[in-house]
C-alpha cells in the first residue's frame, strides 16, 4: 500500500504549532523596540532600559525568530502516531501552502524521518495525486483533513481510498472513511 500523507493536522499539530510561533515577538514588534531603544541611547541622561528590552528582544528573535527553527522545535509537533506510520509503511507527504514557509517548515520537521518523498503543490492535490499514483505499483490511500482536497482527490483518482482525518476528534463530512489516528488504518 501506498499512503499520500497531508502535512497540516494530518502529519502535524499545525494548531499548537501555530500557538506556539504567536507567542515570539514579531519583526515589528523588534522595530519599534530599536526605535525606542536608539532614541533613549541618544539622550544623556537616560537608564537604558529600553535598551535592554531591545537587546532581550533582539535576542529571543534572533534564537526564536518565526521562520527560523530547529528540527528539535519542530519536531515535538509531529504527532506520535506518525514516526512508527512512517517508519512501516511506503509514504509520501503532499502538501499545499506558500512554498518558501512550508518547505522550510515540513523539511525541518520531518529531518531523520523515513519518507518516499515530500511534494509540494500550489493548487488542489487532485492533479498531484493523479500524476503520483501513475508512478505507483501498489494500491493508494490518499489522507488529509481539509474537504477541498479530498474533494479534489476523489475527483481525480477514482481508485485512490480518500480517508478523511479528525485528529480534533469531531464528525467527518460523511463521504469518506474517518479516522482520528493513523493507527487506526491497521
Amino acid at each position: 500500500m501506498k499512503y499520500f500523507l497531508d502535512f497540516d493536522r494530518t502529519v502535524y499539530d499545525t494548531d499548537a504549532f501555530k500557538k506556539s510561533v504567536a507567542r515570539r515577538p514579531t519583526f515589528l514588534e523588534l522595530i519599534r523596540q530599536f526605535e525606542a531603544a536608539v532614541l533613549e541611547f541618544a539622550r544623556p541622561h537616560a537608564t537604558m532600559t529600553r535598551r535592554r528590552r531591545f537587546l532581550r528582544t533582539w535576542g529571543t528573535f534572533l534564537s526564536h525568530g518565526r521562520f527560523t527553527f530547529t528540527p528539535e522545535e519542530l519536531k515535538q509537533f509531529i504527532y506520535p502516531d506518525v514516526p512508527p506510520f512512517l517508519a512501516a509503511h511506503d509514504c509520501t507527504i503532499v502538501t499545499y501552502g506558500v512554498r518558501a514557509f512550508i518547505t522550510a517548515k515540513v523539511t525541518t520537521a520531518l529531518t531523520d524521518l523515513p519518507l518516499t518523498d515530500i511534494v509540494y503543490t500550489s493548487r488542489k492535490k487532485g492533479r498531484t495525486i493523479a500524476r503520483l499514483c501513475a508512478q505507483a505499483a501498489d494500491d493508494c490511500t490518499f489522507i488529509d483533513d481539509m474537504l477541498f482536497q479530498l474533494a479534489s482527490v476523489a475527483q481525480w483518482c477514482p481508485d485512490v481510498t480518500v480517508v478523511e482525518m479528525r485528529r480534533n476528534g469531531g464528525a467527518g463530512d460523511g463521504r469518506w472513511p474517518v479516522i482520528r489516528s493513523l493507527e487506526e488504518l491497521h
